[in-house]
């Protein structure tokens, strides 16, 4: 699982392996590496599906982004370097998760992707979401994980060191200044009128006051991964209490993102602070990660030297006040092992109804029925929709849909 960068999106990386007692004895293996982009408050934003015959035939460096490792490795050789190519090329960090842990993620994306109402895209992303409604035996894939109680940072300095921490590298509101302003992240000194004009832009729409707070609960839960930095969760989930405590819109709420110490670092991060008078830190920086990791000793060094944040920083918050009726269990994600039936089970009741193509007829693309009415859907596998009864029954009986409900039903 990797961190998020400052669109609130991370990546789930995973190695299937079919079970050698499913294939004949001297079978190759069978395995695939998928990936699943998705949003921390919102929805799947990609998908891919790469088989072992793509890392042996060399396929790999067709792919954007991809370096091929050469042919002969095992699997797990090539995740390892898939994943470790990724983090480079993507500036976030990766951590090895149990697999239910992997399991809650993608099922809190599809549950908020049926709160509003999105679809999933095509037979790939069926697939791949799929592979997350089923079991381990596995002692270690089976664990979930436990977020540890809200607790204070020490102070202000120790915040910015955690937002420049290599994984963190991306952390920051880029893509909305440059909406707004037009230039790019470190190219302008802030000042007190860009400083408010950012607040104003990112608090003004809800999507983004709602995608703070789940970027934060996605932060700590990254931090618990591996290393179990118990420290680092506790701290961001103190700074995330206020943000919670009332809906997203309501004045409280904007009132308490305005006053948060986290999102006045990332629009100062944006600018990149103009430390002038140190030195740059030399390191060999390599792809994105690299500069990650640059960019954290630079920091770290300026702020042993000096004492204080970067000169031209604009603060006017601390660490958050304690706040009562805030609790570690309000994520602002819906889990789905809170929902009667068990993960798999509600994997696959969502999967129904974020499949239907209401948007037209399976066998001509209508939108409509022929007497202007809205579509009939499968009643069976709620997945696909006819403009009449009787292109149903083409598409049942030869159009290959009575072959592919079973197995919609059955998963």
């Amino acid at each position: 699982v990797s961190s998020c960068d400052g669109d609130g999106a991370f990546n789930l990386i995973s190695l299937f392996v079919l079970n050698p007692r499913l294939m004949l004895p001297g079978t190759p293996e069978r395995s695939v590496i998928t990936t699943v982009c998705m949003r921390v408050h919102d929805n799947i934003r990609s998908t891919m599906i790469l088989p072992n015959d793509a890392f042996q035939n060399g396929m790999l460096q067709k792919l954007p982004l991809v370096e091929d490792i050469g042919p002969g490795k095992t699997m797990d050789e090539y995740y390892d370097a898939f994943v470790e190519n990724i983090q480079n090329s993507t500036g976030t960090g990766f951590r090895k998760a149990p697999y239910a842990q992997c399991k809650k993620l993608v099922n809190d994306c599809l549950l908020r992707m049926k709160t509003k109402k999105k679809v999933l895209v095509g037979k790939e992303e069926r697939t791949v979401v799929r592979l997350f409604g089923l079991e381990s035996e596995e002692n270690f894939h089976q664990q979930q994980i436990q977020l540890p109680q809200p607790a204070p940072a020490p102070d202000v300095d120790t915040l910015w060191l955690v937002l420049n921490r290599p994984e963190h590298y991306f952390f920051h509101v880029s893509s909305d200044l440059h909406d707004l302003f037009g230039f790019e992240c470190g190219e302008v000194v802030i000042d007190h009128e860009y400083f408010e004009r950012s607040l104003d832009y990112i608090l003004e729409d809800e999507y983004r006051q709602e995608r703070l707070p789940a970027m934060l609960n996605h932060a700590a839960n990254w931090h618990m991964l591996e290393g179990s930095e118990e420290e680092v969760a506790s701290w961001l989930l103190w700074e995330r209490q206020p943000m919670v405590l009332h809906p997203v819109g309501h004045p409280d709420t904007v009132d308490a993102m305005r006053n948060s110490i986290i999102l006045q670092l990332m629009i100062n991060k944006f600018f990149n602070g103009q430390t002038g008078e140190l030195l740059m830190h030399t390191f060999p920086a390599m792809n994105l990660y690299g500069s990650g990791i640059t960019n954290f000793l630079f920091y770290t060094r300026h702020l042993s030297i000096t004492g204080r944040l970067p000169p031209a920083f604009i603060v006017k918050a601390s660490v958050a006040e304690g706040v009562d009726g805030a609790s570690i269990s309000d994520s602002g994600n819906t889990s789905a092992e809170n929902v009667e039936g068990g993960v798999s089970t509600n994997l696959e009741r969502t999967m129904r109804k974020l499949t239907i193509r209401k948007t037209s007829c399976a066998v001509c693309g209508a939108t409509r029925s022929p007497t202007g009415t809205r579509l009939l859907v499968c009643s069976r596998c709620e997945s696909v929709a006819y403009c009449c009864a009787e292109h149903q029954k083409i598409h049942w009986k030869s159009g290959g849909h009575k072959q592919q409900c079973t197995l919609d039903l059955l998963g």
